[in-house]
C-alpha cells in the first residue's frame, strides 16, 4: 500500500508542506488518507473515524490509520479522533470532506482559518444538497475543492465502467449480448454507455424512465445523481414495470423506492439497500488503486486551490458552486 500511495504522490505531484490536514478514514483502504497527506508532508494530520455500525466499529478504523501511518514512520504527526473539535478547525488548512466528515456545516466552516480549503474527493457537480454549507464558505470566503475525475491521473473513465459491469456482474446479468437500457442525465452517461458497448451490450441512453421503450430489455440501469426523493419512484417503475416486465432494475446511483418495485414485482439489485445517497457498489470492490487516486487528487485538487492557482476545464482541480447542485438535474 505503501508503494502505491508513493507512487501517486509523485505522479500528481502532491506537497501538503507545513500544512496542517483533517482527514476522513474507515477500516479498509480509505485509511489510506492520513498515510497520504503525511507522506505528502504535512505538518500534522487528524483522522477522523466513523460512527460505529455493524459492519465496522471507531477502533478498527483508527487501528488500521495508525498501522498504515505506522509503517511511514510517521505517527508522531498523526492524532485520531471521532470527531473534530473546535481547537482543530480553527488550526485547519485541509478538511477533506469524507463519510465520517459529513455534512461539513456552518459551524464548523466558521471556525476555519483564512488560509484553508474545504476539499471533495470528486466532481464539483456531483455533490448532493446538504453535503457542504455552500452559503457559509461563501460568506466566510473558503474555497471549495473538487476533483476533475476525467483528468488521466485520476481515472475515473476507466473505474466506472469497470466498477459498473461489477455490479453487473453481481446481479448475473450476462453483459455481452445484452440490451440495457441506461437511466442517466449527467456527464456518467458517455463513459459508463461506451464501457458497456466495449463489453458487447445494446444500450440506449435515457435521460428519464418515460423515456424508455417497450422492449426486451435485460436490465435497466439508474445512474443519476441522488436527491432527497428517489430518483426511481412509484411512477417511474410502474413505467418500467409495463416496458420492461422481466427487466433487473440495477441501481449504480441514485436512490430507487424499493417498496414501489415489490409492488410492482420488479428486481433489484442489489439486493440490499445502499446507504441513502450511496453508491450500489464501493468503489474498493477495484482493490486500492482507483481509491487512492481519488485520495492523491482530493488532496492535489486542495493544494492547487489553496495556492490560488486557477483551474481550467481540462484541469486536475475543480471550485465548487452553489450552480453545481441546484441547477441540471
Amino acid at each position: 500500500m505503501l508503494a502505491l500511495i508513493e507512487e501517486d504522490i509523485r505522479a500528481f505531484d502532491l506537497s501538503l508542506s507545513g500544512l496542517r490536514v483533517v482527514v476522513p478514514v474507515d477500516s479498509r483502504f480509505l485509511a489510506a488518507t492520513a498515510a497520504t497527506a503525511l507522506m505528502a508532508g504535512a505538518a500534522a494530520v487528524t483522522a477522523v473515524t466513523p460512527t460505529a455500525t455493524r459492519f465496522q466499529s471507531a477502533e478498527e478504523a483508527a487501528e488500521a490509520t495508525r498501522t498504515l501511518v505506522g509503517a511511514a514512520g510517521l505517527l508522531e504527526n498523526l492524532s485520531i479522533d471521532e470527531r473534530i473539535d473546535h481547537e482543530t478547525c480553527r488550526a485547519t488548512n485541509v478538511l477533506l470532506n469524507g463519510p465520517s466528515i459529513r455534512p461539513i456545516t456552518r459551524s464548523l466552516i466558521e471556525r476555519l482559518p483564512d488560509h484553508s480549503v474545504v476539499a471533495l474527493m470528486h466532481e464539483a457537480w456531483m455533490t448532493l444538497a446538504g453535503e457542504v454549507d455552500i452559503e457559509a464558505c461563501l460568506e466566510h470566503d473558503i474555497p471549495i475543492s473538487a476533483v476533475n475525475e476525467s483528468h488521466p491521473l485520476v481515472g475515473a473513465r476507466d473505474y466506472h465502467p469497470a466498477l459498473c459491469l461489477e455490479l453487473l456482474k453481481d446481479a448475473e446479468i450476462p453483459v455481452e449480448g445484452a440490451d440495457i437500457a441506461l437511466i442517466c442525465d449527467n456527464p456518467l452517461s458517455d463513459t459508463l454507455e461506451q464501457g458497456l458497448r466495449r463489453a458487447g451490450a445494446q444500450v440506449a441512453v435515457v435521460a428519464h424512465a418515460n423515456q424508455i421503450f417497450e422492449h426486451d430489455w435485460r436490465a435497466i440501469l439508474l445512474a443519476k445523481r441522488p436527491r432527497e426523493e428517489p430518483r426511481l419512484g412509484i411512477q417511474d417503475l410502474g413505467w418500467i414495470a409495463k416496458s420492461a416486465p422481466d427487466a433487473t432494475v440495477v441501481q449504480y446511483w441514485g436512490d430507487v423506492d424499493r417498496k414501489a418495485a415489490r409492488y410492482f414485482e420488479l428486481k433489484v439489485w442489489p439486493q440490499r439497500t445502499p446507504g441513502k445517497g450511496q453508491w450500489g457498489i464501493p468503489l474498493d470492490t477495484l482493490g486500492p488503486g482507483p481509491i487512492l487516486q481519488r485520495i492523491t487528487g482530493g488532496l492535489k485538487a486542495a493544494q492547487s486551490v489553496l495556492a490560488g492557482m486557477p483551474t481550467a476545464p481540462d484541469s486536475l482541480a475543480q471550485t465548487l458552486t452553489s450552480t453545481d447542485i441546484f441547477n441540471g438535474d
